[in-house]
């Protein structure tokens, strides 16, 4: 009986020594395993953070794309109603120049010009109602070229009237002309205006 108890407390206590050497390692497994997850836990968290981070990045910078458009927007809006205003008060201007006391000497200057750009020493005129011409304006051109260009011109009346204020200088055979009526000669000018009403010529309403 005592054998028997004995070999029985001696298998009991192998059993027991197993169980805790299983249980052991099954411990350190579960830390193993454990520490694992927490580091690949720590690694889905930081990249989620960095996706996270990324986004709100991008999301600023499609914010401030989209704030800095509507404000340029803007801004080239108001440029061109104060380009709009600044060419209409131009025009306006010019109109009244050539409708009052000093017109005629304004469009005899226009005329000097128109036939110079022509490059020939024969024209025909053709002007607005507005901006009436006559042959002694046409004398008077002709008079100031041969003093200023030592040029002789042969210029007369053009029986077309224009509907744009100004004058139009066309060869005789109706091939080539020069345009200075209002409208054109303020096309010349356009990127001048825009300069002003860039560099903040014109007041802001």
């Amino acid at each position: 009986m005592n054998n028997d108890n004995k070999l029985l407390g001696g298998i009991m206590d192998s059993a027991d020594v197993k169980a805790k050497a299983i249980l052991e390692d099954a411990k350190k497994k579960a830390e193993v395993i454990l520490n694992d997850a927490n580091v690949q836990a720590d690694k889905e968290v930081k990249f989620e953070e960095r996706q996270f981070k990324n986004k709100l990045a991008v999301e600023s910078l499609k914010k401030t794309a989209t704030m800095k458009a509507a404000k340029r927007k803007i801004e080239l809006e108001i440029l061109e109603q104060q380009y709009n205003k600044l060419l209409e008060q131009v025009k306006d201007d010019t109109l009244k120049l050539l409708t009052g006391p000093n017109g005629n000497s304004i469009l005899v200057k226009w005329i000097i010009e128109a036939v110079l750009g022509l490059g020939i020493d024969k024209a025909k005129i053709a002007f607005s109602s507005k901006t009436p011409v006559d042959d002694e304006m046409l004398t008077q051109v002709c008079k100031k070229a041969k003093e200023t260009y030592n040029l002789d011109l042969q210029l007369s009346l053009d029986s077309r009237r224009l509907v744009v204020p100004g004058i139009v200088a066309t060869s005789l055979n109706g091939k080539i002309s020069f345009n200075n009526q209002v409208d054109v000669r303020m096309r010349r000018f356009d990127r001048d205006i825009k300069i002003a009403v860039q560099e903040g010529s014109c007041p802001q309403e």
